[in-house]
């Protein structure tokens, strides 16, 4: 691995659409023309010429933050920096602990959406007093830590066993075809199956909770092992979401400096800011030990916590009002389901290596 940063036909940018506009063409520079022109080699391999483009330096692969970053974005960068407390403070009003607390504070509402805006109207120090007391309340806690790395760990499992074909995206400017094992399918199943069998609705139960056939009998590994709530994405859900933005933040420094330093392809390289690499990215396929870490993060993790956390809400709603079903939000966290299960059938053609979530 290189030591020094790898600086792929970078160009220093001052924000507009003026600064985009290449001297000459969009192209990737070749050896000749790198001779030519004074600038540094480097070896590009491409079957044939792209064509010159000043919209977007991110198609010529030239440059990782276009004219679409943070100078363009304003309000893009300022969601960015918002969204984890955002998160949750949303996490805190729509959890029961907020039912439990609102009761004992001086200023507190019984329905957030529908009285927040005129509680805080009426009293306004108090609104913002509260509101950020509330979204700093929401801490990580050790259960909700060991939820998110149990997933992911289970995740990782799947992703090295299941089989699949070998499957390769489309080459990039630097001549870099990414090959991956197209078993996405194969996870979004096996995994649903997973989280329900280990879940106490599954085999290891009590019989009068279970969702399986009541002629099973007990297994000798349910001796060894106690389910979990198949509701616990809702009961850890505000403690979980805090590990996950510590985690994110850490998560990618580690990519930044990963792409600057130890790139895993040539396509890399340096907007010249910090704030930029930070939040724009310094390397298009990064990968430890040969995981992709964009496709895992992204396809893995994140849709299929997603594709189960629905349901996982609607078994709490379900027990929390005396086993009533609340088919409204069955149905959502169906549709949400089987749109996640398209998405897993659909993730070859999209070439999902290109999308960044």
């Amino acid at each position: 691995m290189s030591s020094t940063p790898h600086r792929y036909n970078l160009r220093k940018r001052t924000g507009g659409a003026a600064a985009a506009t290449p001297s000459s063409s969009s192209r990737p520079t070749t050896r000749s023309q790198a001779k030519k022109d004074g600038a540094p080699s480097t070896t590009t391999k491409t079957k044939t010429p792209q064509p010159s483009s000043s919209s977007s330096d991110y198609k010529s692969g030239t440059n990782w933050v276009h004219e679409g970053g943070i100078e363009a974005n304003p309000y893009l960068f300022v969601l960015i920096v918002v969204s984890p407390f955002l998160s949750l403070l949303l996490a805190y009003i729509t959890s029961a602990d907020m039912a439990e607390r609102s009761m004992s504070l001086s200023w507190s509402v019984t329905h957030p959406l529908t009285q927040m805006l005129p509680a805080c109207l009426s009293d306004v120090s108090t609104c913002i007093s509260s509101t950020l007391s509330a979204g700093t309340s929401v801490l990580p806690t050790f259960d909700g830590a060991k939820l998110v790395l149990v997933f992911m760990f289970v995740g990782l499992v799947l992703e090295k066993l299941l089989p699949g074909k070998l499957d390769y995206g489309p080459e990039t400017a630097t001549g870099h075809v990414p090959k991956y094992i197209d078993n996405g399918v194969a996870h979004c199943f096996v995994y649903s199956l997973l989280f329900f069998l280990g879940s106490n609705i599954g085999l290891c139960g009590k019989e009068e909770e279970r969702l399986v056939l009541p002629i099973i009998g007990n297994f000798a590994v349910c001796e060894m092992y106690t389910p979990y709530n198949f509701g616990v994405l809702y009961e850890l859900f505000p403690s979980s979401l805090a590990f996950l933005n510590i985690f994110g933040i850490f998560f990618c420094i580690f990519l930044m400096f990963k792409g600057l330093y130890y790139p895993s392809t040539q396509d890399n390289g340096s907007s010249g800011s910090w704030v930029k690499d930070y939040l724009w990215g310094t390397e298009l396929y990064p990968r430890v030990f040969g995981l992709d870490l964009k496709r895992f993060i992204n396809c893995r993790f994140s849709m299929t916590y997603w594709q189960l956390a629905g349901f996982s809400f609607c078994y709490h709603s379900y027990v929390l009002h005396g086993n009533t079903m609340d088919w409204g939000l069955f149905f959502s966290a169906l549709s949400q389901y089987l749109y996640l299960v398209k998405f897993f059938f659909w993730v070859n053609l999209y070439r999902l290596e290109f999308i960044v979530i």
